[in-house]
């Protein structure tokens, strides 16, 4: 019987990561998608590890995170590699948040603090690697740090706004729409893994 229930949970550790692999896959699609189109506040490069973190918890989340950013640095280059750590830390969050069943009005809650705890992780590499702006790609909020700047705040604090400004609509956007994914009767079965 111990044989029977070790295969079970081996059978569902590798529907796990295949599950994990297909949202790596989305985050980089998805993402890189709305870097192309320059839409400005809309990244959607972290639904996949939101998926991952609402339904399988955080080990998974954590991967999921780690592995986007390995890929866009094999892809893209290697300024993606810094960033692992805040999609790991928005996977942690995410699974955090999920401890309870998740609503739409939980997911905005979760999207606010992935916004928020993902711009204090944010606002230092982008303070190393850009002078606090977004990137290498000028974006809205490089007014918000550019006028806290010149008001005489410092540039980490001036980051983190930008950083947070940024993923503010991304990060709930992106939740509600796994919940809304969560809800569907094709993905309810993928919660029974958990």
């Amino acid at each position: 019987m111990g044989k029977l229930i070790r295969m079970i949970e081996e059978k569902d550790k590798v529907r796990i990561l295949m599950l994990c692999a297909l949202s790596v896959c989305l985050n980089v699609a998805v993402g890189s998608l709305m870097t192309n189109l320059r839409m400005p506040f809309f990244y959607l490069d972290a639904i996949g590890t939101i998926f991952i973190g609402f339904n399988f918890g955080m080990k998974y989340a954590v991967f999921t995170g780690l592995c986007t950013n390995l890929l866009l640095a094999v892809l893209f280059g290697p300024l993606a590699i810094p960033f692992s750590l805040v999609s790991m830390t928005i996977g942690m969050v995410a699974s955090l948040c999920a401890k309870k069943e998740m609503t739409y009005k939980r997911a905005i809650i979760a999207g606010i603090l992935m916004a928020a705890v993902g711009a204090l992780v944010s606002a230092p590499i982008r303070v190393v690697l850009f002078g606090g702006y977004e990137g290498l790609q000028r974006k809205p909020s490089d007014l918000l740090v550019i006028g806290l700047q010149a008001s005489g705040r410092k540039l980490l604090y001036a980051a983190y706004w930008g950083a947070f400004t940024d993923s503010f609509f991304d990060k709930i956007v992106s939740s509600m729409f796994v919940v809304w994914l969560g809800k569907r009767p094709q993905l309810k079965k993928f919660r029974l893994l958990n």
